[in-house]
């Protein structure tokens, strides 16, 4: 399913503050590798001693996929045999903003709305829209419900060119958010400006006091980085880290001239991040290797 939706909110109202002043980018914070699905599935499966499984007869059927495993084995080995690499960024069509500067308020709507309609949380989406807690007219902008409307053109389509590879890059996407816990975009934040926006899930253990469940012990924390470079403070990345309601900012240039500007204007960031309701917990500012201010 989607993030809480006060954890994206926050996300993409830090995003946009940044993005809006200039302070592009963010290099997201040093990750541990998490442990893979299959992993976690194997390590909750019943193990069976090989001496008490049954014995296989002459006449034991063979086993076979289930229709839903020969759709995705399908889909997925066609992107292989066309020569496509599981893409598993989103990729933006058209700059989030033109050239003017956009209201901080507008642009972090967007950037909400660029994740969550996506097609990424299509599946959770259904299920909210079945409880009647998603309107229909949303459901229906998602990819799929797009691709759906044009199944008669798409079927036309794929008889004469093969079937819909678009189809399957979002069920890799879909299956590498899953198992990463990790959302990345690429596209222009205006037009000519590239931009790169990272949103991460991770989990920490916490301190238990004893008499509570082992999820009790568990802390949640959002990650959301940016990275630009822009053409007068040249690359600039800013990390965004929220711990339930704290809120922390680390922003890094490559030089100190641009780690100075960016200092003068720190004021008004933090002003900015409590007039949303989302005041700094801190905010660092300095240079990639590690001179900070």
């Amino acid at each position: 399913g989607a993030a809480p939706a006060g954890a994206a909110q926050a996300q993409a109202q830090a995003a946009a503050t940044l993005t809006a002043g200039g302070a592009g980018s963010a290099v997201p914070a040093d990750a541990v590798k998490p442990q893979s699905l299959a992993a976690n599935l194997l390590g909750k499966a019943p193990l069976t001693p090989a001496h008490e499984l049954p014995e296989l007869g002459a006449n034991t059927p063979q086993a076979t996929l289930s229709s839903a495993a020969r759709v995705l084995t399908t889909i997925l080995s066609s992107t292989t045999q066309a020569g496509q690499a599981a893409q598993t960024a989103l990729i933006g069509k058209t700059a989030l903003f033109g050239n003017a500067a956009p209201d901080t308020e507008v642009l972090a709507q967007k950037l909400h709305d660029t994740i969550s309609k996506s097609g990424l949380f299509y599946e959770s989406h259904v299920a909210e829209w079945a409880k009647g807690e998603r309107p229909l007219a949303e459901l229906m902008r998602e990819p799929q419900m797009q691709r759906l409307l044009q199944q008669g053109e798409a079927s036309a389509r794929a008889a004469t060119s093969g079937p819909d590879l678009s189809a399957a890059q979002m069920i890799n996407q879909q299956l590498h958010t899953q198992e990463q816990h990790r959302v990345l975009w690429q596209g222009q934040a205006w037009p000519g400006q590239d931009m790169q926006w990272e949103v991460r899930r991770d989990q920490r253990e916490g301190r238990q006091d004893g008499g509570g469940d082992a999820e009790a012990g568990s802390e949640q924390i959002w990650r959301s980085g940016v990275r630009f470079r822009l053409p007068l403070l040249g690359a600039v990345s800013a990390a965004v880290t929220l711990v339930g309601d704290q809120v922390h900012i680390q922003v890094q240039t490559d030089s100190d001239g641009s780690a100075t500007t960016l200092r003068a204007y720190a004021g008004e960031l933090e002003s900015a991040m409590a007039a949303a309701g989302a005041p700094l917990s801190s905010l660092t500012i300095g240079r990639e290797d590690g001179h900070d201010g």
